[in-house]
């Protein structure tokens, strides 16, 4: 796997600084510094223009869906395995359209922690989603799942994300 750094080099970049608990870090930390260090996730719109997004259950916001990389499993591939994962579309993923160069530290202190990588690619899918009940990888993990006209209000990193989609 690449360095962070080093994912869709062509996409736009936005910093994106994230204050935890020491509890979040160190959950994190071992995807983080041993593992892959990137997420994956993808805006995927039908042929309408609607956009996919989910809700878990730790926020109350609405997500592109998406997930961690796994060792030996390229961005891409990442993209179309959550998508699949949380919405039960087969998306065609396209070109990346931004990275977020996060960063993490403690709410305690300033010593960054570790860096990783949240890279949102364009997709496309056609079809219904399922029932909540059939999506995500444990039966409690996607707890809403469905099409938008517009991208909501409440869009988890919103303000970050909002001009890319």
């Amino acid at each position: 796997m690449s360095h962070p750094g080093q994912i869709a080099p062509e996409a736009p970049r936005v910093q994106q600084p994230l204050r935890l608990p020491v509890s979040k870090l160190e959950s994190l930390r071992e995807w983080a510094v041993d593992g892959t260090g990137v997420t994956a996730a993808a805006r995927v719109r039908d042929a309408t223009g609607r956009v996919a997004l989910v809700k878990n259950q730790w926020t109350d916001g609405w997500f592109l869906p998406g997930g961690g990389v796994e060792p030996n499993e390229t961005p891409v591939e990442a993209a179309r395995r959550e998508v699949r994962e949380e919405t039960g579309l087969d998306a065609t993923i396209g070109a990346p359209l931004v990275v977020l160069d996060q960063t993490y530290r403690s709410e305690n202190d300033e010593n960054e922690r570790f860096s990783a990588a949240y890279v949102v690619y364009s997709a496309s899918a056609t079809g219904s989603i399922p029932d909540p009940s059939r999506l995500g990888t444990t039966d409690d993990e996607i707890t809403a799942a469905r099409w938008f006209e517009t991208v909501p209000e409440n869009l988890h990193d919103g303000d970050l994300l909002r001009p890319y989609l």
